[in-house]
């Protein structure tokens, strides 16, 4: 992934401390871009301006999730994406389009005019991989698709283009004819003010509250000052009071009254319960694509259908499912696979095949639950790949973020570009995918305590394998721990405050310090 020169991480820093000419700088260098590019998406002007708006008011409200090793442009351009999705999904009615409305983009070429006439999944598919040059695995992960459907839908445009403009069946055409796109146009006075203005708004607002708290914490000082000093004499009365004896109630039992009392009682659980049912943080889970016939409790989906609490849905070697999940994203349910949910608004049941889970903004993390282990996203927002097989061996790869893998009482830590196996009776030790395949296999049926290749998977370690390592040291024994932590120490060196002893005795927070050193070594 390309980052940006010095001048834009530079900005970007600045952005992040709320500097608030770097952020306008910022995005004033990048607002016609993502303008031309949400209006090739949409093929809709005024859809384009809202989805532009948007995107920039959330890559604000995000401004610190940017990575310096990055590009904010395709940053940028991945939260337009997810921006039309969803707005394309909620838009009821298909509108007609107006080149007219579009002309600006049509003017060096008439291609654009054809892009505009391609059904929405097609031409966003066109928009992303010929013109903005993203990879079917990238285009797959954005819009929570398979890559066959990506590549599907790319065939169908490149037919419907050529149907339009025979001479678009040379590739070379094709590729002159992309070159001469407008690349940026930059939208309406209104999206840019309405931009800027919802970020002044926030910050007054922001400063107001916290005006209003430093106030209340003012009075609240002062009165418990005056509270103070109230004199002596006052205490002293207080504690000599006499106290007087209650007078003794004589209850009298009233038919009449307990009966609306009861009533009134079971109306209010009633609401209460209708409330709870109606905003229960579990609904929401939406099937936005599929294929073939797979079934919910027994009974074919459509798209649109839900994913219900405590509900599960099969698919056979010929379907499969994409469902939006709610602050967490977007879960793939692959072939002959057979997934449920639990009472948990955030946890999912794998008896057997494949899910994957989708990168993307989210506000949740998400717990799979397996035969054999438990899987929970360690932030929020990351992608990983697990397969189950029907004797409940897994296969977990992640392909961003961190997962943590509870069995047998031990969690493991898989970062991305690491997998794991998950067998009955073995830990589960985390491995680059591009580790030797002699010592991923030794990784794969590490055993314990006793595992005679100890010695060998010792030989074998790099520096790329560090934190599978750090996992190996608190499974075996004592002896074999210290040669181990030798090993460990002169890949990476033990922070200050991590002792050797210490790591022997199995000490949580050095061990939790050297995989934190780990991690940074890692990045």
């Amino acid at each position: 992934m390309s980052s940006d020169n010095k001048f834009v991480r530079s900005l970007i820093e600045n952005a992040k401390q709320g500097n608030n000419a770097a952020i306008e700088q910022l995005f004033q260098m990048n607002l016609g871009k993502i303008y031309a590019f949400a209006l090739r998406l949409t093929a809709n002007k005024s859809l384009a301006e809202t989805i532009t708006k948007e995107t920039f008011i959330e890559a604000w409200k995000k401004m610190n999730l940017v990575r310096s090793d990055a590009s904010f442009l395709k940053w940028l351009s991945a939260i337009t994406v997810y921006q039309t999705i969803d707005s394309l999904r909620t838009k009821k009615n298909k509108t007609k389009i107006d080149h007219y409305e579009l002309r600006e983009l049509e003017s060096k070429d008439e291609l654009d005019k054809h892009i505009f006439d391609l059904p929405d999944q097609d031409r966003m598919i066109f928009v992303l991989n010929r013109i903005e040059g993203y990879t079917i695995e990238e285009i797959s992960d954005m819009m929570g698709i398979k890559k066959d459907q990506v590549m599907v839908h790319l065939g169908a445009a490149l037919s419907k283009l050529v149907s339009a403009e025979s001479s678009l069946s040379d590739e070379s055409v094709l590729k002159e004819k992309i070159a001469k796109v407008v690349p940026e146009l930059q939208p309406s006075t209104e999206v840019r003010n309405g931009i800027f203005s919802f970020i002044m708004d926030v910050k007054i607002r922001e400063q107001k509250e916290q005006e209003k708290i430093a106030e209340a914490l003012s009075d609240k000082e002062k009165k418990e000052k005056s509270e103070e000093e109230i004199p002596e004499e006052k205490e002293k009365y207080v504690e000599e009071e006499v106290v007087k004896p209650k007078k003794q109630f004589k209850f009298k039992f009233n038919p009449d009254l307990f009966k609306k009392i009861a009533y009134t009682v079971l109306g209010l659980i009633v609401i209460v319960a209708a409330y709870i049912f109606i905003t229960s943080p579990s609904s929401g889970w939406e099937v936005i694509s599929l294929s073939g016939q797979p079934k919910v409790d027994n009974s074919v989906m459509d798209k649109g259908d839900g994913f219900e609490s405590e509900s599960s849905i099969e698919t056979d070697a010929g379907s499969s499912v994409t469902v939006a999940i709610p602050e967490m994203g977007r879960l793939l349910i692959d072939n002959s696979s057979v997934v449920s949910r639990t009472k948990n608004s955030n946890e999912v049941k794998v008896e057997k095949g494949q899910i994957r889970k989708f990168e993307g903004d989210a506000s949740d993390i998400l717990t799979v639950l397996t035969p054999l282990a438990k899987f929970t996203e360690l932030y929020k927002g990351g992608a990983f790949r697990l397969h189950v097989e029907d004797n409940g061996m897994c296969k977990l790869t992640v392909e961003s973020g961190w997962v943590i893998v509870n069995i047998k009482e031990f969690d493991s830590y898989v970062p991305k570009n690491f997998g794991c196996l998950i067998t009955r009776g073995k830990y589960a030790i985390p491995y680059p995918s591009d580790s030797s395949p002699q010592l991923i296999g030794l990784l794969e049926n590490f055993s314990g305590i006793n595992d005679p290749s100890i010695g060998t998977i010792l030989s074998l370690m790099t520096t790329k394998e560090t934190l599978s390592l750090w996992h190996i040291i608190q499974l075996i024994s004592t002896e074999n721990r210290s040669i181990a932590f030798d090993r460990l120490n002169e890949l990476i060196p033990v922070p200050s405050g991590v002792t050797k002893a210490g790591i022997l005795a199995l000490n949580k927070t050095m061990l939790l310090d050297w995989r934190q050193e780990i991690e940074l070594k890692m990045d």
